[in-house]
């Protein structure tokens, strides 16, 4: 599943993934996440989105 992934949505969603962005309360922000890769927070939210879309496609579509 994970090889349908670009390097950039990849690396996006593991280190959003172990910052704690999807934990709630949040550990990290949006923008924390995005200046530790050295992006801006549109992109790592535009990255973060098409992961999303294909995984959710991959699991929906099994």
């Amino acid at each position: 599943m994970s090889d349908q992934l670009t390097d950039a949505q990849r690396r996006a969603l593991r280190s959003s993934y172990f910052a704690g962005y999807y934990e709630w309360p949040r550990d990290s922000t949006a923008e924390e996440v995005a200046d530790s890769l050295g992006i801006s927070s549109p992109t790592l939210h535009q990255h973060l989105r098409k992961a999303h879309r294909e995984l959710l496609s991959a699991f929906f579509a099994e």
